[in-house]
């Protein structure tokens, strides 16, 4: 894919619409590959795939970006390094703070919730699961209306989709409630562990926990 990029550059031109889409493309599988790597704890080769997903998004593709800035933050925590993971999902932050409709900005949010309560900061980490859940559940609301609106045949994505955010729920309905039992705050801690159950129970086909 690198050589067929390098030919559409010399064929095309740098800001050509063939060009930017090949570097999506390519940012794509890098970051793909990368997170393989991770699990496979190589890390050398996951940092240089990294290294490519962020020159390859640096000039278009916002989106990609945020992804790549969040698995680099991945790698660092691997690594035990959470300043530069924090360093990281705070560029990631930044910059789908500047996008409409990230699908995954929920998941920045509850990666920074886990690298601020590595660090024991669980003030600041709740507060992140919690504006995680906001995200989340103001997707449902839009998602909802896209889908009453929609008529293209798109219901099955949807569904994935949709199936794959209230996974997300979980863990961000968990997650504060970790964070408020380091807080000493109990009640609010069983409340929230009760709502992990009580999605689940409401969308029992997607729990395989």
């Amino acid at each position: 894919m690198e050589r067929a990029l390098v030919l559409r550059r010399h064929f095309f031109g740098l800001e050509s619409d063939e060009v930017i889409q090949a570097c999506r493309a390519l940012a794509e599988m890098c970051n793909l590959l990368a997170m393989s790597f991770l699990q496979q704890d190589n890390y050398a080769v996951t940092i240089d795939l990294l290294k490519k997903a962020e020159v390859l998004t640096q000039r278009h593709h916002p989106v990609e970006r945020a992804t790549t800035l969040n698995n680099l933050a991945c790698y660092y925590r691997r690594l035990g390094k959470l300043h530069s993971a924090m360093t990281s999902l705070k560029r990631a932050l930044e910059l789908e703070k500047k996008l409409e409709n990230v699908c995954n900005a929920a998941d920045t949010q509850l990666n920074m919730c886990a690298v601020l309560s590595q660090l024991g900061k669980h003030p600041e980490a709740l507060e992140h699961a919690q504006e995680a859940l906001i995200t989340l559940q103001e997707g449902f609301i839009q998602g909802k209306h896209m889908t009453e609106a929609s008529n293209d045949g798109s219901a099955a994505e949807t569904s994935s989709s949709r199936l794959d955010r209230i996974s997300v729920m979980c863990i961000a309905y968990h997650n504060v409630g970790v964070e408020q039992e380091f807080l000493e705050d109990y009640a609010g801690s069983v409340a929230s562990y009760k709502k992990v159950r009580n999605v689940k129970g409401g969308c029992r086909v997607c729990w395989q926990f």
